[in-house]
């Protein structure tokens, strides 16, 4: 695999996979997110199908409530399953029912010229993590702290991921609610986490500007099941996050695809644990950003910024709408993350991103 020589890049490369940091569905295979285990790389001719089932819960949405009525959460720590136990093999889902390794034939191509032993075998139950495995690794290798320093920055407000629960009933389970995503702009001053924080949203990510739950990151068959939260399987998340450097700055921006999300809720249902976060890059839309990521950290002129693409183009491993097929080349990188939450309030509308710059692709 192709090794990454800068400081600078894996601090990059590290602003944009905090952007990939919540999304959401279930029903696939979860991990743990605590320590790796073996991996579960059998040798087979094709990729073993693993089961899931959806999740269901007993009546108990429907209710009248007023329309903005709700719990409001935000990220207050975020985990990446890095370390030298194989960790990202516990961290994300299983989103396309199987067991992958790098012999499996019922897969996608591999892209960029890619040993199949890159982007395969899967994680742990056939949790698929590419990003982990191959891309994580990289940025922790020369940038050790990064972990922490995120979490660092989600403590002092400088950027978020928020979802609102809307209608929730305080005990009981609820077969189907709605909850809305929302992007976290800068918060000033630093939140205190009482539940009280005004956190300002993002304009991209609204239907009517003027309007700050008018999200258009709807999770409409959302479920409660007990103290698990479950925003039902394939959907889509968007989050937008600034990159700045000494001279320059950007905004990064991540579509998960096929998204998939779940939590532990606290009994009083405002704050949440053993989040897991799941979902699919794609590829040229990921390399896409990372010229913006380039362009920020002046890469665009060198050798080693090409290294880059290509490895991130070799880290594909499952088509980006969450499936397979032998006959197509893979064109989405999956991607698994940790987190908790903490209640907090939506606020106003925050200022909209400046317009970025980014490298110039290559010409063909």
């Amino acid at each position: 695999m192709l090794r990454i020589g800068r400081l600078s890049w894996a601090l990059a490369i590290a602003g944009a996979a905090v952007v990939a940091v919540s999304c959401g569905s279930s029903g696939d295979t979860m991990g743990t997110g605590g320590s790796g285990g073996s991996g579960g790389a059998t040798v087979s001719s094709s990729s073993e199908a693993s089961s899931s089932s959806d999740s269901s819960s007993s009546a108990g949405g429907g209710m009248d409530c007023p329309a903005t009525m709700g719990t409001a959460m935000a990220i207050s720590k975020l985990t990446f399953g890095q370390g030298d136990s194989g960790q990202w093999k516990t961290f994300g889902f299983d989103l396309d029912g199987k067991k992958s390794t790098e012999k499996s034939t019922d897969l996608c191509i591999p892209a960029a010229a890619a040993s199949t032993d890159i982007p395969y075998p899967d994680g742990v139950n056939g949790i698929d993590n590419s990003f982990g495995k191959n891309l994580l690794p990289e940025i922790v290798a020369l940038y050790k702290t990064w972990p922490q320093d995120v979490n660092t920055a989600i403590g002092e407000g400088d950027f978020n991921a928020l979802i609102k629960m809307y209608c929730v009933p305080k005990k009981g389970d609820v077969a189907k609610m709605t909850t809305k995503v929302f992007g976290g702009t800068p918060l000033v001053p630093a939140p205190k986490w009482d539940g009280k924080d005004k956190w300002p949203v993002a304009p991209e990510l609204l239907a009517d500007t003027s309007d700050p739950e008018s999200s258009t990151i709807v999770f409409q068959n959302s479920s409660i099941k007990g103290q698990m939260f479950d925003s039902g399987k394939g959907q889509e998340f968007i989050l937008t996050v600034p990159m700045k450097s000494k001279t320059r700055s950007a905004e990064i921006k991540l579509v998960l695809h096929s998204a998939h999300v779940t939590m532990k809720l606290s009994a009083d249902r405002k704050s949440a644990t053993g989040g897991m976060i799941g979902g699919v890059l794609d590829t040229e839309e990921f390399v896409n950003e990372v010229y913006k990521i380039g362009y920020v950290f002046d890469l665009c002129d060198e050798d080693l910024f090409d290294d880059v693409i290509t490895l991130v183009r070799q880290s594909s491993d499952i088509l980006n709408d969450g499936t397979q097929d032998p006959t197509q080349v893979c064109n989405g990188i999956s991607i698994g993350l940790g987190f908790e939450m903490q209640e907090v309030q939506i606020g106003d509308v925050g200022p909209a991103p400046p317009p970025g710059m980014a490298c110039d692709p290559p010409m063909n």
